[in-house]
């Protein structure tokens, strides 16, 4: 018996690590696939060594996640006299839920730089249809906008004003912000430096495509809060009638849950609950 709960602590754990190895997978590769067409575009390789060490947006904090998990092991192990298999299935709950919070973070980082950069291009349109070149445009998209694309733009714009070649300093904004607006948008920019000709009719359709995939991505995001609303809802029904039991029958409850059987089983369930949100999480977040 004892085995076969250890086997399904161990299939949970896996279950886990799986979800969370493929969501960075996922990421890397989607990474690896911008550089490399963007490389395409600009018809320049560049070797490793010849490449500088670039932060993409936005900075990640996922060594948070396993750094919280131990730390929640450590403090239930020296704080409580609870079994030990409660300490690793609270450790896998803690980094479960910093994940999830972790990539919540992110996603709202994303959902605001490309909203910025919406909001700037139009800025730039307006600029351009009115006669202004597009450095001007630029200065003008930075007067009004904020962080995080204030940065980003102040960067673009002070290596330019520093005498660098525009198509340079434009390329390695795609390799600052991989994302796919940003690609976009500098594509644009440089087919526009290469071959010439009205950017205003571009940029409004770069907006437009931009403004088009936040409304899709918010509509997703709000039909996928019920199904994350649901696990919630389930897993408080699940403590709370654990917090009923230990008030109305402590001595037997305290009796199973620090029996050897009853905490495989309850550190199992725990580990599954984890499990089950990074699944629920990863079927409803959907990126393009």
């Amino acid at each position: 018996m004892y085995s076969a709960l250890g086997v399904l602590l161990v299939l949970g754990l896996g279950l886990l690590a799986l979800q969370l190895s493929r969501a960075s997978r996922m990421r890397r590769l989607a990474l690896e696939r911008i550089a490399i067409q963007v490389q395409e575009v600009e018809g320049l390789v560049l070797a490793d060594s010849d490449r500088p060490e670039v932060r993409p947006f936005p900075r990640r904090f996922l060594w948070a996640v396993p750094a919280g998990g131990i730390l929640v092991a450590g403090l239930v192990l020296a704080l409580t006299n609870w079994p030990r298999p409660f300490a690793a299935s609270f450790a896998v709950l803690t980094a479960a839920v910093l994940y999830l919070l972790e990539n919540s973070r992110t996603d709202r980082q994303i959902e605001r730089m490309e909203s910025q950069l919406a909001d700037a291009i139009d800025l730039m349109v307006a600029a351009l249809r009115a006669g202004s070149a597009l450095q001007a445009a630029l200065d003008g998209a930075l007067a009004q906008s904020r962080r995080p694309l204030r940065e980003e733009l102040e960067y673009v714009l002070g290596h330019i004003k520093l005498g660098e070649d525009p198509r340079v300093v434009v390329r390695e904004l795609a390799r600052r912000v991989p994302l796919e607006s940003f690609r976009l948008f500098v594509h644009t920019l440089l087919v526009h430096w290469e071959t010439g000709g009205s950017l205003t009719n571009s940029l409004r359709t770069v907006g437009r495509t931009v403004r088009d995939r936040l409304e899709v991505a918010r509509r997703i995001s709000a039909q996928a809060i019920e199904s994350q609303v649901s696990v919630v809802a389930v897993m408080g029904i699940t403590y709370g009638l654990m917090w009923f039991t230990l008030r109305t029958s402590p001595e037997q409850t305290k009796k199973l849950l620090y029996s050897d059987i009853g905490s495989y089983i309850g550190s199992a369930l725990m580990v599954l609950q984890s499990a089950g949100m990074v699944w629920i999480w990863q079927m409803s977040r959907i990126r393009f």
